[in-house]
């Protein structure tokens, strides 16, 4: 049996490492590396990344989403429709990802607390409770820290995620819209005027632009109406 177990998490390693990376994400390659580590880890390890909106926090919770069969993708505004601890013992995920943690309730964050500390998690419903442990990886993100009670912040390994350098957010919007079918030099353009012109390191924004453009004389026309129009 022990042989058995030694021999599945080697053929498991190997996948991940071959197949399961995070190829779409520019630079980061430090995070990269701990997540590798976190996921290969024989026990929790439970990550958290604090950054502003548009630094591929979220990124690394897809690309683990989507190469990660085992894993259960959750936005932290939206645990309170069902409740978090119904979802966990529906999904019962070895991996947890929760995007925006910081707007989850206080109810849902202590349940995850529990989670985290004891492996068990327990609802009481009409009068009957049910109990089961679970053991679970839980990476998530947070634009700031501020909302999360102290308990739970104590449980994660707080990453910082740098801002990206305009060398850096060309790369990434470049190779964004390539997706979308927009040629390099309009990508670059966009990219420049979002950085400089609405001083946005956001690449949704490049997108949205992007989007609304049929041709290169478009950007200029585009950029100037949502810097003059926007209310935030």
């Amino acid at each position: 049996m022990a042989i058995l177990k030694q021999i599945l998490s080697s053929v498991w390693n190997k996948s991940f490492h071959n197949e399961r990376r995070f190829d779409e994400i520019i630079g980061h390659d430090d995070t990269k590396s701990i997540f590798v580590k976190a996921i290969l880890s024989k026990r929790p390890v439970h990550l958290l990344l604090v950054g502003s909106p548009g630094s591929a926090k979220t990124m690394f919770l897809t690309g683990i989403m989507r190469s990660i069969e085992d894993s259960y993708f959750i936005v932290g505004s939206n645990t309170t429709k069902a409740g978090l601890v119904s979802q966990l013992f529906e999904k019962k995920p070895r991996f947890l990802l929760i995007d925006e943690l910081e707007k989850m309730n206080r109810i849902d964050q202590t349940s995850l607390l529990h989670l985290m500390e004891t492996g068990i998690i327990s609802e009481t419903k009409f009068g009957k409770t049910r109990e089961m442990e679970l053991i679970s990886w839980v990476f998530a993100t947070a634009n700031s820290c501020q909302r999360i009670i102290e308990p739970l912040l104590s449980r994660f390994i707080v990453l910082e995620v740098p801002e990206y350098t305009l060398e850096e957010f060309r790369d990434i919007a470049v190779s964004r819209l390539a997706t979308e079918n927009v040629e390099e030099y309009i990508a670059v353009t966009i990219a420049e005027k979002v950085w400089n012109e609405l001083e946005s390191k956001d690449i949704r924004n490049v997108v949205k632009v992007a989007r609304l453009t049929k041709g290169f004389d478009d950007v200029p026309f585009i950029i100037r109406m949502m810097k003059k129009r926007r209310k935030y």
